[in-house]
């Protein structure tokens, strides 16, 4: 029901009261027009952070999401009408970006039809007797001073009638062009911590800071408060890493689809994961770029290759595929994500093929059922697993496994050495020489996640995919030479012949000879 038809003054006061707990309700009540879509789970995450009491809040937000109305209007307006505020600042990228904010909240608070019917008495009026070096467009309503200020300008020593600063608002501070500077970048961090933070009381501790603003570079001031200890922070994305939205009604999958392939198609890929996802990015430093990135089509007893000139057929018999999984680490699989990715190699061809990729939260008893589905989908002749902590917590169940489904590939326990950004950084130089084709269909979170290296949110699909070349180099499989022919690789299966230290099982894989101990 909206409020201005409310008669009972008792009604009036028991929703104003439930509207001062929930900034939600306060905007959904009071400013009906603005916000005139239904806000969704990632709006709630915003709204309860506020509503937290928090006195530092650090907020990622999708371009387009509607933070600005959201901090700059309604809650803005909820502090000043209820009087929680007697010096609000609104900080921004330039002096002018912050009086446009603060002149439309000016002009909601004194146009509202809602506002005037409960709060009456609410008028503007310019600040008097500040000082000549504070914002001559600064004004006061409710007893509440009301103050613009730029990146960089002076905020040292501001006072409202022996009030400091309570409620900082900062909105869009980080500019695209200048935060690419590494010396404007240190320059705007130090006046942000230097005088801007200093500007709250010492004493009372009655104040709230919301900084709110979308990803603009991995070194920018907002990546570094989002993992600040004492701020408390989300980062909001309008999509996952299969494109799927989080906010359906603000973008739905064809509208993430139709940003996702334009920012692709110009060779800026970069830009739509950091305005839509807030995942920090440099194209210039980035290990993996869009660039790199190769594809093929599964196309019946073939791979369909793309290269720039011509479209290549190469049989899928012609593959040694290999299954790699990568558990998760926890007691709980469930509650960390698991990864599981199929490669088909082609020494002859020079190429590795990402023909299945699956990441997920899930119990091992579907991991089991992901892992050996891909196993025998592509015919892997070597399913390889990540044991490094668990050893035969991981090993025992998958051989056992094994046999009661009687899916026997060469089953190889890998265990991690060194680092995973290490291990993933070897990716780079096959990516570069172009080895390495995603399967269009499946890949979008591997490619997300080798976009984000070495500041990925998740590491699942890549950390998994970095395993093929301890693989390949576990089993000597190396690329052939050019030129190489049915004879040499008769001679390579004569020299197997040849060693008998062991008892050797000799295995056609692909047209290649492989071998397999048993112990």
């Amino acid at each position: 029901m909206e409020i201005i038809s409310l008669k009972n003054e008792k009604d009036i006061q028991e929703l104003l009261v439930e509207c001062y707990k929930s900034t939600r309700l306060f905007a959904e009540v009071f400013f009906k027009e603005r916000f005139f879509v239904d806000f969704s789970p990632l709006h709630d995450e915003i709204f309860d952070l506020i509503d937290s009491g928090a006195p530092r809040i650090a907020i990622a937000a999708p371009r387009g999401f509607g933070k600005t109305s959201i901090v700059g209007l309604a809650y803005a307006a909820k502090r000043i009408l209820f009087q929680d505020s007697r010096l609000l600042m609104h900080v921004s990228m330039s002096f002018d970006a912050a009086c446009q904010q603060t002149e439309n909240l000016k002009h909601e608070l004194l146009s509202n039809r809602i506002i005037k019917a409960l709060f009456p008495a609410i008028k503007a009026r310019n600040a008097i007797g500040l000082d000549e070096s504070f914002s001559k467009k600064a004004w006061v309503t409710q007893d509440t001073l009301v103050y613009p200020r730029g990146s960089g300008q002076q905020v040292r020593g501001i006072l409202f009638h022996n009030a400091r600063p309570d409620t900082i608002i900062i909105d869009d501070l980080e500019n695209p062009e200048s935060i690419a500077n590494d010396d404007l970048r240190k320059k705007n961090k130090e006046w942000f911590h230097a005088d801007l933070m200093k500007t709250t009381s010492r004493v009372s501790k009655d104040w709230q800071i919301v900084y709110i603003d979308t990803l603009k570079h991995e070194d920018s001031l907002l990546e570094e408060l989002l993992n600040a200890p004492g701020w408390e922070s989300i980062r909001l994305e309008a999509c996952d890493d299969e494109l799927k939205p989080t906010a359906p009604n603000f973008m739905t999958r064809e509208d993430i689809l139709a940003e996702y392939n334009y920012h692709k198609n110009h060779g800026v890929l970069d830009v739509f994961y950091r305005e839509f996802r807030n995942l920090p990015i440099s194209t210039e430093d980035a290990v993996f770029k869009p660039e790199y990135f190769k594809y093929y089509e599964e196309a019946g007893r073939d791979l369909k290759v793309y290269e720039k000139d011509k479209t290549e057929l190469i049989p899928a018999k012609s593959l040694l595929n290999v299954t790699i999984c990568d558990p998760a680490k926890t007691v709980k699989l469930q509650s960390a994500e698991s990864a599981v990715l199929t490669f088909g190699v082609s020494r002859k061809d020079h190429k590795i093929f990402v023909r299945e990729s699956f990441a997920d939260k899930v119990y091992p008893d579907e991991l089991y059922d992901q892992m050996f589905q891909q196993v025998l989908t592509f015919k892997s002749m070597i399913l390889a697993v990540e044991v490094t902590s668990l050893h035969a917590f991981i090993s025992q169940p998958i051989e056992n496994e094994m046999r009661v489904r009687s899916i026997f590939p060469i089953y190889l326990e890998l265990k991690a050495v060194g680092k995973k950004e290490e291990r993933i950084a070897t990716l780079a130089p096959l990516y570069k020489l172009g080895y390495i084709y995603h399967n269009r269909v499946c890949c979008q979170r591997l490619e997300s996640q080798l976009l984000g290296f070495p500041r990925s949110k998740y590491w699942d699909c890549m950390d998994a995919e970095a395993y093929i070349t301890k693989v390949m180099d576990e089993y000597a499989y190396y690329f052939d030479p050019e030129g190489m022919d049915d004879e040499d690789e008769e001679l390579e299966y004569e020299e197997l012949l040849d060693d008998d230290d062991d008892p050797l099982e000799i295995m056609d894989v692909g047209g290649i000879w492989q071998q397999r101990s048993y112990i």
